[in-house]
């Protein structure tokens, strides 16, 4: 109890006189304010589920080493999968233009699925994959992609049902 107690001490420290200094400095270490900021939530989140097996002597600088490899990381990711398209002919406008065609509380909520859920909603429904297609891509049996498919269904069905006020008052 006296370490997740001192863990929390530490970070309420942290975020009360260091957090804007530290994502600044990722900030200018990545190029990308945004990211940055994005990153070093990360590292909190981190921090927070599995704190260091030693102690930090200096969490912010421990926070800014975190934060600026995981905006790396996601760098290198995105400029990746942005070689990926260009190699096959595809350009940000025309992903664009796919998605302008989702509705825009779809699209959020397939954003709020677990990574399996929307992967399996994605190549199922909006790239119309049969359930094989999807198992075989995936590297995973029928059975999972059925599974995640149908709480994915429920999850996104819970999302985007109207409030149950809203039902009465149409009736």
């Amino acid at each position: 109890m006296a370490v997740a107690q001192s863990t929390q001490v530490d970070l309420d420290v942290f975020v009360a006189t260091e957090y804007p200094k530290v994502v600044a400095a990722v900030g200018l270490i990545t190029g990308n304010r945004q990211d940055a900021a994005d990153a070093v939530q990360d590292a909190l989140v981190g921090y927070l589920a599995k704190p260091p097996g030693r102690p930090i002597s200096n969490l912010a600088a421990w926070i800014t080493v975190v934060a600026s490899n995981r905006a790396r990381d996601l760098y290198r990711s995105r400029a990746a999968e942005a070689r990926a398209l260009e190699k096959v002919g595809v350009r940000d406008e025309t992903v664009d233009a796919e998605l302008a065609g989702l509705d825009v509380d779809v699209a959020a909520a397939l954003r709020g699925l677990p990574e399996q859920q929307r992967q399996v909603c994605v190549l199922h429904y909006l790239l119309d994959h049969s359930v094989e297609q999807v198992a075989e891509g995936l590297g995973v049996s029928t059975g999972t992609v059925k599974t995640q498919l149908h709480r994915a269904r429920k999850a996104l069905a819970a999302r985007l049902a109207p409030e149950r006020g809203e039902e009465e008052h149409d009736g």
